[in-house]
């Protein structure tokens, strides 16, 4: 990966540690399937097991994004999925969740795939990338009392696991102020991205750091692209 992208992303994604959830908040407008393969490429870089929560077919949409722009996206069909709802299967799916199931029912499910990845990984911590939670949330907005019940049940607990990081994509303007209000609050990190003046920024607008608040990084999508495009060359 070109000396740039490690020393912007590369060496910030080292500080994040094993329990912490990441935020990151976009729009339709940024080319934020750039940053999922930035997060990828970290990972085989730094020999750190990942694996892919795929909700409603988002890293579907992820990997297209991805073959449009030219880079290749063979190394996502290596990648485990645990798969929540949805129709096209991408990646090696290890175990599939039925996003309708009561919440319990979906804890439990989820629960389960994740002591299986932990079992194939040993006690190496991974990276754990969610994909498509704008969809989830967008269902569970008609429900208030089963939106508090998922975050309660499921998401809070997994903050502080010491055998994952959890890096959640979002867009921020498909989803209820409440629904995004909570995972902010559950986060210990929130970044949020921007396209402006050609260059895509990314801001930390929240962190258990706080000489970190107001941080920003601007990357060129272009040269990103290339560089991905090229296999990091």
């Amino acid at each position: 990966m070109h000396e740039l992208i490690e020393s912007l992303v590369f060496d910030y994604a080292d500080m994040i540690r094993p329990g912490e959830l990441v935020l990151v908040e976009y729009t339709s407008r940024e080319p934020v399937y750039l940053l999922f393969q930035i997060i990828t490429e970290y990972a085989r870089s730094r020999n750190v097991p990942l694996i892919v929560v795929d909700i409603l077919d988002g890293l579907h949409v992820m990997k297209s994004q991805l073959r449009f722009a030219g880079i290749d996206t063979s190394p996502i069909d290596e990648i485990p999925v645990l798969k929540v709802g949805g129709k096209v299967d991408t990646g090696r799916v290890f175990s599939k969740v039925e996003e309708t199931a009561e919440i319990a029912v979906f804890k439990r499910q989820f629960m389960n795939a994740l002591k299986r990845i932990r079992e194939e990984f040993g006690d190496i911590p991974f990276i754990r990338i969610v994909v498509g939670t704008s969809e989830l949330l967008q269902l569970l907005e008609r429900d208030p009392p089963k939106m508090e019940e998922f975050f309660a049940g499921l998401i809070r607990p997994l903050v502080g696991n010491p055998y994952t990081r959890g890096v959640v994509f979002i867009n921020r303007k498909r989803v209820c102020s409440r629904g995004l209000k909570e995972a902010e609050e559950i986060s210990t990190r929130v970044l949020e991205t921007r396209a402006e003046c050609g260059k895509l920024t990314i801001r930390v607008v929240k962190s258990i750091y706080f000489e970190e608040y107001k941080a920003e990084v601007q990357l060129d999508p272009c040269t990103l692209r290339e560089r991905l495009a090229s296999g990091g060359e």
